[in-house]
């Protein structure tokens, strides 16, 4: 999922239907296509108002660390980043582009695709020198070189730790477009499709409406808030564990599953919404489901393949 599409397409295409924030977002995306590009002066014909505010955000982009590409010695020289007056003039040549050139741009940014079977985890060093720990049942994409890097996380969870280099980290979460040049972030998307990316160490930039704000380390982007959760809890899959604290049961389940393939069941619809607090060992649902049971009084049994509770 691409974070700066996210919402804004429908099947017919790209909308106009953005803040300034978002378009210098897309505009300066590895994927940004000609049809953005049109839709983006479509809108700004639409909101001549919007144009100073435009600009205002592009200075703000333009203050994120790394998010200007560097200009160093003896390497290629990279796209400057787009203010209002560089993506007007670029559009009609821009609009040009298609068909096999196209092609060729998504075979050459489409980068490594990194997975992991349920009950596997993986450590993977990056080209840039950045590395991942990747959890179980996980998909991401990954570019990683000096001159760019970009992560997409289809589905599961990372421990991810930039290298420091000037080019930033795009980190595709959601609708948030969220950049990193050093640091340690905690990156999720669970079963509902929810994005969640906590700094563990340095800072992020995230852009939300007109603005370009920090995400320092101990802070946790989800759902469009900032909160500061419990740093041991959030990396204590890491060790096999996870943390609860008032989740229901049904959500408890859930996670479990990720790590094994003998599936837990909730037999009975009401024992779904029970509360489960307490850490807890996963990656053996018969041993976890028995643990549940006996805590929440309910009755336990196995069948092939799967472990009942309640009912």
């Amino acid at each position: 999922m691409n974070p700066f599409m996210n919402g804004d397409r429908s099947s017919n295409g790209p909308s106009p239907n953005r803040t300034a924030g978002q378009w210098i977002a897309r505009l300066n995306a590895d994927d940004c296509t000609s049809a953005d590009r049109r839709a983006f002066r479509t809108w700004l014909a639409a909101n001549p108002a919007e144009a100073d505010r435009f600009e205002r955000v592009t200075d703000l982009w333009d203050m994120v660390p790394g998010s200007a590409s560097p200009a160093l010695p003896a390497a290629p020289r990279h796209r400057a980043p787009v203010t209002r007056r560089r993506a007007l003039a670029g559009l009609a040549t821009l609009a040009v582009v298609g068909g096999t050139s196209t092609v060729a741009f998504q075979a050459a940014y489409a980068g490594t695709l990194y997975e992991t079977a349920i009950g596997e985890q993986r450590h993977v060093r990056l080209a840039d020198g950045s590395t991942m720990l990747l959890d179980t049942d996980t998909r991401a994409r990954v570019v990683a070189t000096p001159e760019r890097r970009r992560l997409q996380l289809a589905r599961g969870r990372i421990d991810l730790i930039v290298a420091p280099l000037a080019v930033p980290f795009m980190l595709e979460l959601g609708a948030a477009p969220v950049t990193a040049t050093a640091g340690r972030f905690d990156l999720r998307r669970d079963a509902e499709d929810r994005f969640a990316l906590t700094t563990i160490e340095g800072r992020a930039h995230y852009a939300v409406a007109d603005a370009v704000r920090p995400l320092t380390a101990g802070e946790r982007l989800q759902d469009g808030r900032v909160d500061r959760p419990d740093l041991a809890a959030t990396q204590a899959w890491q060790s096999g564990r996870a943390v609860f604290d008032g989740d229901t049961l049904a959500q408890v389940v859930d996670e479990a599953n990720r790590y094994s393939t003998t599936k837990l069941m909730i037999a009975d619809p009401a024992a779904a919404r029970l509360r489960v607090s307490g850490l807890y060992r996963v990656g053996d649902n018969v041993a976890l489901g028995r643990s549940l049971a006996t805590l929440l009084s309910l009755r336990f049994r196995t069948v092939e393949g799967a472990v009942l509770i309640g009912g």
